[in-house]
């Protein structure tokens, strides 16, 4: 039966969502850049391997109990390598965590693929041959050691049944994560075959007694925020600047963000602020601030449906006081690779140690970061592929950031430029290999976006005028905890060593002992930059 309603049941609302790149919070979407609400749908935007959508907030665990899921599909384009879609369950990596299962290839797909129905080793043929448009369900049963799986595929309109298939598995293969996928076949390189069929997805219900369900584990519309509290020994006092971010909106979504504090038990509005419709982050800026005591916040995030309803979705947090009297207690961390990804014992020590406030030294995130491949251009498709990486960076340490200042300063993987010599925002000469060449290789737009997701809610920068290409920059010093710190932009004017390195292998990397150092001082060449070096 289509449409059963039961406690803990998960009923897509992209019907009612406007046009945009964010599939909703229940939603991590691999890549997200490949998946767009269009017209009340998801759907899949690229014909690459193993396009998928993970249900977050659902999950496997229970082989004893039941479950049922059906959505409706719909070919929008049709391709020779063409491996179908439908659903994919068990997803499950070594971790076993929702969100490192989410990156995991391994599961049983459940899936129409030309003309027939196919569900793990099992297969049959559709009588009427390949539909357009149809409604898959998928239906689970223990069977003692064993759990039975059926998948049907029915008519879009009528619901008449087309065909259906089962397959008996070991119960605990169905244990993990549940998603809808657009091309199952993992083996093939995920960034690099673009040559399948592509699809739409609608009115996904997910139900059962089988699952966990677990509605914290939503990753949006509000994905995190970070903090500064600052002395900035104006008649302004302490100051605090919070960013908060959310996933890439539509046109004709809401783009305001509301602050509000408590004090005295009452909840107090310090106003909205704009979302930057490239970084996707509304950042507020409030002097005089107390910071003699801890306050509770509220980020209010209010999405518009396309029928004129509406919905706030909340992030909380609490900012706290300035410490005073005593040592100043710092978490550093730096190199986030998705290895091991979501770092749970780091992240989970991080808050247990509490730390007065965190360090992010760097490289957030690296070329390879969840797979699917590196974008380097259009900027506007850069950018995509930064946020989706940068969103894991998030993803796994919110919980940390949410109560304490955090300062997270981007490094050269962070603008997908290993080794970058920033050559004061010169553009770099991609038309060589040679990475000893200065300049930045990835459009300036989203350079910015990377300063910015990283760095908008920093202390206000010493000199805010960009740099060349007009980016941005974020040096500048703070005072928290009776501490001064310097915020540099190491590598942001840094020359390139070709220019004194000549007739190396790699001027970058130089390994002979007996290198003449002195080669390296020449007039005209930069470390810091002299608005960093007249700074300091």
């Amino acid at each position: 039966v289509l449409g059963a309603h039961a406690a803990g049941e998960h009923k897509s609302d992209w019907y009612n969502t406007h046009d945009r790149v964010f599939l909703g919070g229940s939603y991590w979407a691999n890549p997200m850049e490949d998946w767009r609400v269009i017209d009340g749908a998801a759907e899949c935007t690229s014909g690459g391997a193993y396009r998928n959508i993970q249900l977050i907030t659902h999950e496997l665990t229970n082989p004893k109990g039941s479950f049922e899921t059906f959505v409706t599909i719909r070919r929008v384009h049709t391709a020779k390598a063409d491996t179908g879609a439908g659903f994919s369950i068990g997803i499950r990596s070594d971790v076993n965590d929702h969100r490192a299962n989410a990156f995991s290839p391994a599961g049983i797909n459940a899936v129409v693929v030309a003309g027939e129905l196919k569900l793990g080793g099992s297969k049959t043929k559709l009588p009427g041959g390949y539909p357009e448009e149809y409604v898959l369900k998928l239906a689970g049963q223990p069977a003692g050691t064993r759990y039975n799986l059926t998948l049907t595929a029915l008519d879009a309109k009528s619901r008449k049944v087309l065909g259906s298939v089962s397959s008996k598995v070991p119960a605990a293969a169905v244990t993990g994560n549940i998603a809808l996928v657009n091309n199952t076949n993992p083996a093939k390189k995920r960034g690099g075959n673009k040559n399948g069929s592509r699809h739409r997805f609608s009115d996904w219900n997910v139900t059962g007694d089988a699952f966990t369900v677990d509605l914290k584990r939503k990753f949006g519309p509000l994905l995190w925020s970070m903090y500064s509290l600052y002395d900035s020994r104006t008649e302004e006092g302490f100051v605090m600047k919070l960013s908060a971010l959310t996933g890439p909106l539509g046109a004709k979504d809401s783009k305001d963000v509301e602050l509000k504090v408590q004090r005295n038990g009452e909840w107090k509005s310090l106003g909205k602020a704009r979302l930057d419709t490239d970084a996707w982050t509304a950042t507020f800026r409030v002097a005089n601030w107390d910071e003699t005591q801890s306050v509770p916040f509220r980020l209010t995030y209010r999405k518009q449906h396309k029928d004129g309803s509406a919905a706030e979705h909340f992030w909380t947090g609490t900012i706290r006081s300035n410490p005073k009297d005593r040592p100043l207690r710092i978490g550093g961390l730096t190199c986030q690779n998705h290895y091991g990804f979501p770092y749970a014992p780091v992240a989970d020590n991080l808050v247990r140690l509490d730390p007065d406030m965190l360090f992010f030294s760097g490289d957030q995130l690296y070329e390879s970061h969840g797979g699917y491949g590196l974008i380097r251009e259009p900027a506007e498709s850069a950018i995509l592929n930064y946020l989706r990486k940068y969103y894991m960076h998030g993803w796994a340490f919110r919980e940390a950031m949410r109560d304490r200042p955090t300062y997270c300063i981007p490094d050269d993987h962070d603008v997908f430029h290993g080794n970058i010599w920033g050559e004061g925002g010169a553009k770099f000469d991609s038309s060589t290999p040679d990475p000893s060449k200065g300049g930045y290789r990835e459009p300036a737009r989203m350079v910015n976006v990377v300063h910015k997701t990283n760095c908008g809610h920093h202390p206000d920068p010493y000199d805010q005028t960009p740099v060349k290409q007009d980016i941005s920059v974020y040096y500048g010093d703070f005072v928290y905890g009776g501490v001064g710190f310097a915020v540099l932009g190491d590598r942001q004017w840094k020359s390139g060593p070709d220019r004194v390195t000549e007739g190396l292998k790699r001027s970058d990397h130089v390994k002979d002992p007996d290198f003449d150092t002195s080669r390296l001082d020449k007039p005209g060449l930069e470390l810091l930059g002299k608005r960093q070096e007249d700074f300091l």
